[in-house]
C-alpha cells in the first residue's frame, strides 16, 4: 500500500466546478495545457480576481482533469450536471488522501448507519483522531483544522451531497450514473463510490 500523503492545501482551493469543466472542454477540443494557461493569463477565462488566483485555478484544474484520465474526459460531457459535479469531487478525492478518509470514515459511515446528519462535531472528531495517529496532521496549527472543516463542508455542499439545515447539515445521498460507476470500477476505485453513496 502506498504511503498516505496528507495535505492541508485544499483550504486555499475552491470547488471550482465550472472552472474544471471549462478546462476539460478546452482539452476536449484539442487545446494544450500551455494554450489554456495562455488563455487564462491573457483573457482571464476563469474570471479570477488576480493573476495569482488565476494561476492557482489553472494549476488545480489541470491536476484535476489530468487525474481523471482520457476515458473520463470523454465521458464527462455526456453526464448530467449532478454527476458532473460528483466527478469534480472525485477528482479532488483522487488527489487528497485525507479528504477521502473523511468521506470513508465519516460520511460513508453516516449513510450506512442511516444517520443523515453531519455536524461540526463530526469534523472535529475526525481531525482529533488524525492528530492522535498521524504526526503530519498533529503538527498543523489549530486554525488549520477549522479551515479544513470549512473546506470539506463547502465541497460537499457544492457537489450536492449535503444541504444546510441550521446547526447541522443534511446528507443527501446520490445515485451514480451507471457509466460513472463502471469507470470507477475500471480504475479500481469503487471505494470512492462507496464513500459517496454509502455502498447502496
Amino acid at each position: 500500500m502506498s504511503k498516505k500523503n496528507y495535505s492541508a492545501g485544499i483550504v486555499s482551493q475552491g470547488f471550482w466546478f465550472y472552472e474544471m469543466k471549462q478546462y476539460l472542454e478546452l482539452v476536449n477540443v484539442g487545446k494544450s495545457d500551455q494554450e489554456i494557461k495562455q488563455l487564462s493569463e491573457e483573457n482571464n477565462i476563469f474570471a479570477a480576481v488576480s493573476a495569482s488566483r488565476a494561476n492557482e485555478i489553472f494549476n488545480a484544474s489541470r491536476r484535476r482533469v489530468k487525474v481523471l484520465g482520457s476515458e473520463m474526459q470523454t465521458l464527462f460531457p455526456k453526464l448530467n450536471i449532478d454527476n458532473q459535479k460528483l466527478v469534480a469531487l472525485i477528482a479532488v478525492l483522487l488527489l487528497n488522501d485525507l479528504f477521502l478518509e473523511f468521506m470513508i470514515e465519516v460520511f460513508q459511515l453516516k449513510i450506512v448507519k442511516g444517520e443523515l446528519q453531519l455536524s461540526p462535531t463530526d469534523y472535529k472528531s475526525f481531525f482529533a483522531e488524525k492528530q492522535r495517529t498521524n504526526g503530519t496532521v498533529a503538527g498543523w496549527k489549530p486554525y488549520t483544522y477549522s479551515r479544513l472543516s470549512s473546506a470539506y463542508k463547502n465541497y460537499l455542499l457544492e457537489s450536492g451531497l449535503i444541504r444546510e439545515n441550521g446547526s447541522w447539515d443534511t446528507i443527501t445521498p446520490k445515485v451514480l450514473d451507471v457509466r460513472l460507476r463502471e469507470w470507477l470500477k475500471s480504475i479500481n476505485r469503487l471505494d470512492i463510490e462507496k464513500a459517496i453513496t454509502g455502498g447502496f
